[in-house]
């Protein structure tokens, strides 16, 4: 069986030309949460939030690649307690005309949900003058929340937010969407679902046809919580009705925490997600439109999927793995080849414990961020290019 492994893996670690790799935090502070977007012309962008060890104080970066390294951390002044959990992480999105939006939720006392929060968003035309901060919401009810949201640049150009809302039913939240406007901030949002799941990330992508698509954790009649599709063909104005993508028919009865990621390539646009069902625990890769399962990595040890494709359109799937040596535990990154036979590597070393990637693709290459603690030291962001 060592032997199979081996030449299992010897295709994929001979197609890897290079792995570069840095760090990008400061290694003082707590850092989390790493986020990649593009800029209009193709920029690829990282952010990332860190905590001060003593003060608490919460920081929001960025740093554009230049095709070889990460340039200089810019500093965006969104408010120094805003929350910094990985399903609802502060996100950075750049509108066609170049100017930047930052969108980020502000704990706050909810007698009804221990998710209260509100989200928020600041305002740069030139990335260097930021405005105040503003609701995105206009809803300013105390007992209402608003959280684990999602941005994205939709093919007018303009910004739009998905994030979970108001309970309207006797199940989960709402789904809400908003966009912006040319020259303004966020207009009025409308319900897309009336019924989700409480606290997972949400997903949304654009197509090469400009059509936007939207994933999410739902909760159904049955008490099972598995992922639901939506999309729109007209920049938001619309959506179609939700469906189920994969009927996983997980029972649980509390918020799992762990939502969904999806990526287009040359056959279509497909979703991983990590379901919890009984016997049947892991992670799944899923062809949207069929909902043929295309990947499997069915463990309880493994956890945060995430995906991407590259200009070739060969996919690759990321997530964090648990592992030991001896009786220490750590978590491993692991990236995964899609396309032909399924190969997998793992980027980080063994008892660095790290977590929650992300992933990117620059033409042909991928580009991977995630959270690493090593014994005592504070977590930092590491990066790393895979150049094919």
């Amino acid at each position: 069986m060592k032997i199979f492994l081996i030449i299992l893996l010897i295709p994929f670690l001979s197609f890897i030309k290079s792995i570069e790799e840095g760090v990008i935090s400061n290694v003082v502070n707590s850092a989390a949460v790493p986020s990649f977007t593009n800029s209009p012309d193709g920029k690829i962008i990282l952010s990332w939030v860190e905590t001060e060890k003593i003060s608490k104080k919460v920081s929001f970066f960025y740093s554009i690649y230049d095709g070889y390294l990460f340039g200089e951390k810019i500093k965006v002044p969104i408010v120094d307690s805003a929350s910094t959990h990985a399903e609802g992480m502060p996100r950075l999105a750049i509108k066609k005309d170049g100017s930047m939006i930052v969108t980020f939720e502000l704990k706050k006392d909810n007698p009804t949900s221990r998710f209260g929060s509100d989200l928020l968003y600041v305002y740069s035309k030139d990335g260097k003058n930021w405005s105040a901060p503003d609701y995105v919401q206009s809803d300013r009810n105390p007992n209402k929340s608003h959280s684990f949201s999602r941005t994205v640049r939709l093919a007018d150009g303009e910004i739009g937010v998905v994030w979970l809302d108001e309970k309207l039913t006797s199940k989960g939240r709402s789904v809400k969407f908003a966009k912006t406007s040319v020259g303004k901030g966020f207009g009025e949002p409308k319900v897309i679902d009336n019924q989700a799941c409480e606290c997972c990330r949400i997903e949304a992508i654009i197509d090469p046809k400009g059509v936007l698509h939207i994933f999410y954790r739902d909760v159904y009649e049955d008490e099972s919580r598995d992922m639901s599709y939506i999309f729109s063909k007209d920049d938001g104005e619309s959506f179609s009705e939700p469906r189920n993508v994969y009927p996983d028919k997980w029972q649980v009865n509390a918020c799992p925490h762990a939502g969904p990621s999806a990526t287009v390539n040359t056959k279509g646009i497909w979703m991983t997600w990590f379901t919890g069902k009984e016997n049947a625990a892991g992670i799944k890769v899923c062809d949207v439109e069929t909902g043929k399962i295309i990947n499997t990595a069915l463990s309880t040890k493994v956890r945060s999927p995430q995906i991407t494709s590259t200009k070739s359109g060969n996919s690759y799937l990321t997530y964090s793995e648990i592992k030991n040596q001896g009786e220490e535990y750590f978590k491993s990154i692991a990236l995964r080849k899609l396309s032909g036979n399924a190969q997998t590597i793992y980027l980080s070393k063994s008892l660095e414990d790290c977590s929650y990637p992300s992933i990117i693709s620059f033409e042909n290459d991928l580009i991977l961020a995630y959270e690493r603690k090593i014994g005592e030291q504070n977590t930092v962001i590491t990066w790393k290019k895979v150049k094919f």
